[in-house]
């Protein structure tokens, strides 16, 4: 058995069992084969069996691979929305930024052509999860073979930017039961949100699934990864774009 398929299987029977695997013995050598355990694991649970992916995680820091994920539908929920009881081994939260493309993108785009193509700009909280026992340490690969810890992306009330904004001004806060546990300042690991999009588009016409019209795409964290407990109310706020909440 190859590599690919034993960390295929394995992510395989944590999301048919709801159990955590132990990553001992698993391997992976280049993103291209992380990227296959994704096919292979979203192929196995059916999440693209009727309509390709339309949404879409992206992650990354300088001086680190830029990594990415579709994202089921049925795991895009609208501000407000509860965790059910047992859908998570942990609860990790991360506010971003997310945007909805107005056209089509292809792997000639640019920072200009990705700016032009934005129809909305979202609050956002993505939801984070691990199917590995500690997962959180796990090789990179590893984790990017596993969703990149996606579980869910949570959307605000779009709106329209009359002009960009000042990035390096731009706060943004995480309040956990009403209590400010992040606040940042510019503090998208890039800086430019945006940044990754143009290597997401590439990345997207190489799956065979280009960016569409009508895509949302989760741009990468402004505050970091909180564990938050059950049972918590979840709140991110980006000043003078919107607020979106969660309750754990």
């Amino acid at each position: 058995m190859s590599a690919v398929e034993q960390v295929a299987q394995r992510l395989i029977r944590a999301w048919r069992e709801g159990r955590r695997q132990p990553v001992e013995g698993l391997r992976l050598d280049s993103e291209a084969q992380a990227y296959d355990v994704q096919r292979r694991v979203a192929e196995a649970m059916g999440w693209f069996a009727h309509a390709p992916a339309r949404a879409w995680k992206l992650g990354g820091a300088p001086g680190s691979l830029i990594s990415a994920a579709g994202v089921p539908a049925g795991t895009v929920r609208a501000s407000g929305w509860q965790v059910p009881p047992g859908h998570c081994h942990a609860l990790g939260i991360e506010g971003e930024l997310f945007v909805r493309l107005s056209r089509d993108l292809d792997e000639h785009t640019d920072l200009a052509a990705a700016y032009a193509a934005i129809d909305a700009w979202m609050p956002g909280i993505e939801l984070c999860d691990t199917r590995w026992v500690d997962g959180i340490q796990a090789d990179a690969l590893l984790r990017l073979a596993d969703q990149q810890l996606n579980r869910e992306l949570i959307v605000g009330l779009p709106v329209t930017l009359a002009s960009i904004p000042d990035w390096s001004a731009q706060a943004a806060t995480l309040r956990v039961d009403g209590e400010q546990v992040v606040r940042g300042l510019g503090s998208h690991p890039f800086r430019e949100p945006l940044n990754s999009l143009p290597w997401l588009a590439r990345h997207a016409v190489a799956l065979g699934n280009p960016l569409r019209a009508g895509d949302l795409i989760a741009t990468g964290s402004w505050t970091g990864i909180h564990w938050a407990p059950p049972g918590a109310s979840i709140e991110v706020d980006f000043p003078g774009i919107g607020t979106v909440t969660l309750a754990t």
